[in-house]
């Protein structure tokens, strides 16, 4: 029997990237995985193919800008599956060419703030959102694992991420406060801090697929070179995930976890 099976689980972003990685071991593992994103195609496409793998899956087109969309994805999982046992934030809710602009992505002295606090704004928003929606109906049922995806950035500070910094430092900080309130209703919430990762948005730019500052690249390719371990691709992050949303880690709370290959340690 699978770590996951039984469980329910709302998985934002999941349509590409770290939110598939995770989408597709939590299906290994027995979850009801509930897919989101805002392109019905994809949806479709990734549903199809975790069925066609022996999951259970389905589609809900949402927005994580939208408070309407979190909660109506919520409702929806509870009305088709009866319940919410997992919740994996992992939409970062802005566009990486939003995120790469060198309006927001630069040395603080040459940024734009106005861009970056609507950028940070926006970010927020994509984590806070589909937690806020969810809360009500593990609380009924006094169970409960959410976790955060976000950017190692938060934890380590680094030339040009003041935008980072500031959204990932503040989750980082956030999944301790909001773990604290919900332990007593035995609901868990942690955090998963990335770096580079492979088959994702970081990964195109560090190749040159999508556009980023010659800074910013140069990150990526010491990050390449300096992490012993290697990169992990998101299938890797969706081992963690499991590990995060399994009985396994029952007495974890309020932590946050950076899957770097040994590129950073707290």
């Amino acid at each position: 029997m699978g770590k996951l099976q039984g469980k329910v689980a709302i998985i934002t972003g999941s349509t590409g990237g770290i939110g598939l990685g995770v989408a597709r071991r939590f299906a290994a593992e027995g979850a009801t995985v509930v897919v989101s994103g805002r392109s019905e195609e994809k949806g479709r496409m990734v549903v199809e193919a975790l069925r066609k793998d022996g999951g259970s899956a389905d589609f809900v087109a949402a927005d994580v800008q939208s408070k309407a969309d979190m909660d109506a994805l919520a409702a929806h999982t509870v009305r088709a599956h009866g319940q919410i046992d997992v919740l994996v934030a992992s939409a970062s809710g802005v566009p990486s060419q939003d995120t790469n602009d060198p309006s927001v992505r630069g040395i603080f002295n040459e940024i734009d703030v106005a861009a970056v606090t609507e950028v940070v704004a926006r970010a927020t928003a994509a984590k806070l959102l589909p937690l806020h929606a969810v809360l009500p109906y593990m609380i009924e049922r006094e169970s409960g694992s959410c976790m955060f995806v976000t950017s190692e950035g938060g934890r380590v500070p680094t030339a040009g991420q003041t935008t980072v910094a500031l959204y990932a430092g503040g989750l980082v900080m956030t999944t301790k406060v909001i773990g604290k309130e919900m332990a007593r209703h035995k609901v868990r919430v942690n955090c998963i801090a990335v770096t580079l990762i492979g088959e994702s948005p970081s990964w195109d730019g560090f190749e040159g697929k999508i556009e980023m500052t010659d800074l910013h690249r140069a990150q990526y390719a010491r990050i390449q070179q300096r992490a012993p371990l290697g990169i992990a691709n998101p299938d890797d992050i969706g081992g963690v995930a499991t590990f995060l949303a399994s009985e396994d880690s029952a007495f974890l709370t309020g932590s946050t976890i950076s899957p770097t290959g040994g590129l950073t340690f707290h």
